[in-house]
């Protein structure tokens, strides 16, 4: 009977069987429920990730308009154009000064004793033409110091003012409050009221009160006769401040400023005039020199224009909420701390990060694209099973030991390399800085070739095996396959490869914060391939590197929120661009 009912011709099958419940859920249940909480889970971090980045940094704006309006009330504007030619004569001085240092460094190639080299660089012409040019600028310098001390105070007044007031408006709350018989004292009023006794001397009394949760009615009444007593003391230091008042001393003295002006003009005449008794000895150094003479006519054609500029300037003239945005956006320079205006550009961190993410790249597409298809396509099954794991498990490197490679290896070994003489002939070596945009770049193409790879790998995987069949049946070598079938069909897998390791580049942090050297400047274009070898930063590096030392809500902290917006969109972007690639140039689904 057993053997019967094993060998049935009809068995029931085993899934046709009652299946186990689970809170009334079935297996397939819930499987699904699982599955799917998982992604809305990653949809609704995504999104409050998305709504915390955008709240904390909508108020830039407001806040960086608020800066610039106060950077023209104050007049420090208005110093900043009286700063553009002092800076200008600075760099003329500082070039002058390089024509000297190389001056002495030739008398000194061609034999000359430090006594000989002194009284030719130290004679009455070469001292007129190099000390004389420096102190022509003195009464320049000293004009445009006063009045930036001048705007400082004022602007700096207006926001002691401002923090004050809003200190006043803290006591106010709080004084309202201990007025209400009804509130209940928390922890941090009676630390306040610890502190106001010891400053009026009563450190006894308020040892008393250490851990007291409640205080009697003189003790409150008292607590209310320190708070407005200091509320009354904060209000008697806060000085008004009149912009329209105080511009005054910034503007004035038109007609010095002038005079100083056409002293400088005819001062540079007579300096330059002494410059033609001086024999350097090179035709190099002549030609410098008179490079140097073309340079200062330029520098005085431009003081009528100056002049105009600084007549035209309007305190009262309004600035756009959207100036404040572009100043972000196209802005040059990242200055934070600074006595006189903060400044929040972006470009030098946005040129920073495409610098090295185009370093990265250059290596991280050939050596990415060109291993996944020689190991999908020729390499032997040995050498496959080899070759791959190797370059996935660079993946698995944290990037502070690649940073930390970089800083104490890497870096190093290519400022050495570039020292060598054989390779002298090289416009930009030596190689002044370890840590520059090239070491960056090169570590984090190493960061970005397990991602190109392992993804311009699946796209080769997806093509179609019939076609490579019919290409070899139409007698097509295997080269010749891979190049003209392969190759293209995965094109479009291959190029959002790319874009994914791009993304993964430009988000990169640790190494670029440990190797690029983070200095925030636009990289010199003009310098050709030695801009590679400069220092950079980076948007994800100034990020990591500020964001623990600002204020919260302040404006240097909403800055670094726009800049992670930044960061945001360009990775939205890259993200979206590889989806379309791959959406209209896929031939699978032709």
């Amino acid at each position: 009977m057993a053997a019967s009912s094993h060998n049935s011709p009809n068995p029931k099958p085993a899934f046709s069987k009652r299946r186990a419940l689970f809170l009334g859920k079935d297996s397939d249940s819930i499987i699904k429920i699982f599955f799917g909480s998982n992604a809305m889970v990653a949809i609704v971090v995504l999104a409050l990730i998305t709504l915390f980045l955008f709240k904390e940094g909508a108020g830039f704006i407001g806040l960086y308009h608020k800066s610039l309006q106060e950077y023209r009330m104050s007049g420090l504007e208005y110093v900043d154009i009286l700063k553009e030619q002092r800076d200008d004569y600075t760099e003329l001085n500082r070039y002058l000064n390089d024509i000297k240092a190389e001056w002495m460094i030739g008398l000194k190639a061609d034999g000359l004793t430090q006594a000989e080299i002194s009284k030719k660089v130290f004679s009455p012409e070469a001292k007129g033409l190099f000390l004389g040019y420096m102190r022509v600028g003195s009464d320049l310098r000293q004009f445009v110091k006063q009045k930036m001390d001048v705007a400082i105070v004022s602007r700096d007044q207006h926001t002691t003012n401002q923090n004050l007031t809003e200190t006043l408006n803290h006591f106010a709350t709080r004084i309202a409050n201990i007025e209400t018989p009804s509130y209940r004292l928390n922890q941090e009023d009676f630390a306040k009221l610890r502190f106001l006794l010891r400053n009026s001397d009563q450190t006894e009394r308020a040892e008393s009160i250490e851990g007291n949760n409640t205080l009697s009615s003189e003790e409150r009444a008292h607590y209310l006769e320190l708070l407005n007593a200091e509320h009354a003391a904060l209000s008697k230091s806060i000085q008004p401040v009149d912009f329209d008042a105080a511009i005054l001393n910034v503007t004035d003295e038109q007609e010095r400023y002038a005079h100083i002006l056409t002293d400088l003009d005819l001062s540079i005449d007579k300096v330059l005039a002494k410059a033609d008794a001086i024999d350097f000895g090179s035709a190099a150094l002549n030609k410098r020199i008179e490079t140097f003479k073309g340079l200062n006519v330029l520098y005085l054609s431009q003081i009528p224009a100056h002049r105009k500029q600084l007549a035209n300037w309007d305190q009262h003239e309004p600035i756009a909420n959207s100036r404040a945005l572009g100043a972000f956006l196209t802005g040059k320079n990242w200055v934070t701390a600074s006595d006189q205006q903060d400044w929040y550009g972006l470009l030098p961190l946005l040129t920073g990060s495409l610098l090295i993410s185009s370093i990265a790249l250059f290596f991280a597409v050939p050596f990415g694209v060109g291993a996944a298809i020689y190991v999908n396509q020729i390499a032997g099954s040995t050498e496959r099973n080899s070759i791959k794991p190797y370059i996935e498990f660079i993946s698995a490197i944290p990037s502070v030991v690649i940073g930390f490679f970089g800083v104490v290896v890497f870096g190093e070994a290519i400022r050495l390399l570039s020292q060598i003489d054989a390779l002298s002939w090289v416009p930009f070596f030596p190689v002044q800085e370890r840590l520059n945009a090239f070491t960056a770049g090169c570590l984090l193409a190493l960061m970005a070739i397990p991602t190109i790879f392992t993804l311009a790998e699946d796209a080769i995987n997806n093509v179609p095996r019939h076609l490579k069949e019919a290409s070899y049946a139409m007698g097509a070598t295997r080269l010749q396959t891979t190049m003209r079938v392969i190759v293209p069909t995965a094109l479009s897998g291959i190029i959002s490869a790319i874009m994914l390791g791009f993304g993964r580049v430009i988000g990169e942090t640790m190494v670029v914060l440990l190797c690029a050297g983070n200095r925030i400047k636009i990289p010199d274009f003009t310098a050709g391939s030695g801009v590679f070898f400069e220092p950079v930063h980076t948007m994800t590096g100034i990020i990591a590197q500020e964001m623990g030392e600002v204020v919260h809500g302040s404006l240097h902290y909403r800055a670094l929120f726009m800049v992670g917006i930044v960061l945001f969109f360009a990775s939205l972007l890259i993200n979206y661009g590889a989806q379309w690639v791959v959406k209209k140039y896929s031939k699978l689904g032709d």
